[in-house]
């Protein structure tokens, strides 16, 4: 569960008072803190896509009555941040999102609240109270598990050998693009239980995704039908 210590930043402005005179007067103090949730999205919920997800979650943090900080402008919102979209279908066991609140609270009741609140398959396992100067969330990689469908497990050893044997391996994105994919991962291992764990690095351009290592594998037609990915972490700068 979350850490109960606390980074509380103490803000003090200026606005101009009510009064007639148009005496300036100052107001404060007022408190903000950043928080960095993690939290699963499993089951059935791995089948809604990444806006609809925001949308589950905007109202999940109205329901846990939490007052988060708006962005400045004509048309104020919520200051919130996730890492990386969770493609369609791939469930998530450590997924990260930053906000940030007006008022100073407890981690373990932020917990609490949001997971009273929360939604089959959302479930929130930790908060951390981050300073103002803590570095912005920036993945170098993410990993993955797939579990290999057990008609395909007596050969797999041998196909996973072969693939990191390899220095260059390219495969066709299903928006037409070609991608090297050999070089995006970093680890490729399958245990004893016929569990693949995968871990792909984040580069500029286009880049691997899951899909196309299966491709290299010559597994791509199992993608959602025997092989469902999981993100189990990210891997941050």
């Amino acid at each position: 569960m979350g850490s109960v210590q606390r980074n509380v930043t103490f803000c003090i402005y200026q606005e101009r008072s009510p009064d007639r005179d148009g005496d300036v007067g100052i107001i404060g103090p007022v408190v903000r803190q950043r928080i960095r949730l993690h939290f699963s999205k499993k089951g059935n919920l791995c089948f809604i896509g990444h806006r609809d997800l925001l949308r589950t979650m905007d109202r999940l943090f109205r329901r846990a009555r939490l007052s988060l900080e708006l962005t400045q402008g004509f048309h104020p919102k919520p200051k919130i941040s996730y890492l990386a979209a969770l493609p369609l279908g791939y469930g998530g066991e450590d997924e990260l999102v930053e906000l940030v609140l007006e008022d100073s609270m407890d981690t373990e009741e932020l917990l609490s609240r949001l997971n009273a609140c929360s939604v089959d398959g959302l479930v929130f396992s930790q908060a951390q109270s981050l300073g103002d100067t803590a570095a912005k969330m920036k993945a170098v990689a993410f990993d993955y598990r797939l579990e290999v469908p057990p008609r395909l497990l007596e050969q797999a050893d041998e196909v996973v050998a072969a693939f990191l044997a390899k220095e260059s391996m390219t495969a066709v994105k299903p928006n037409g693009k070609t991608v090297e994919v050999r070089r995006y991962v970093e680890e490729l291992v399958l245990d004893a239980s016929g569990t693949l764990r995968l871990r792909l690095k984040v580069g500029n351009g286009p880049e691997a995704t899951v899909r196309e290592v299966l491709a290299c594998l010559g597994w791509e037609a199992e993608l959602f039908r025997t092989v469902f990915p999981a993100r189990t972490q990210a891997v941050l700068a």
